[in-house]
């Protein structure tokens, strides 16, 4: 990332969500854009989940995870790159994407957050 940014989430997310980011995806093809690739717990137990782009595998997006001891995790944090070609992205919409990004490659959840319509989300950028 060029032009990152960190943000605290605290956010719970289920069992079901934390097996299929810790699975992660490798996509077959540049048609399915992204790649979900979750490395191993650190020192302090932090799974980070890394989100890129298929084709050019630089980072888009990193998820913290801290697992929950009665069920699922925490995403603690948000690091995303702030630049992308001309469009800015704050951290509102950072979250938001790397939702829409979650539900649609591993089809998570994500049962604490409200439906984000993917035509509205995207078209913001333009």
């Amino acid at each position: 990332m060029k032009d990152s940014a960190t943000a605290q989430w605290n956010i719970h997310i289920n069992s079901s969500d934390l097996i299929k980011l810790k699975t992660g995806f490798e996509s077959a093809d540049m048609n399915d854009r992204w790649d979900i690739t979750p490395k191993e717990a650190d020192e302090n137990g932090i799974i980070y989940i890394h989100i890129s782009r298929s084709w050019t595998q630089e980072d888009h997006f990193i998820l913290a995870l801290k697992l929950n001891e009665e069920d699922g995790a925490e995403i603690t944090s948000i690091t995303w790159d702030q630049t992308v070609g001309e469009y800015r992205r704050d951290e509102e919409s950072a979250k938001k994407q790397v939702v829409a990004v979650c539900r649609m490659m591993l089809e998570c959840e994500f049962e604490a957050l409200p439906f984000y319509d993917l035509r509205v989300l995207w078209s913001s950028r333009r």
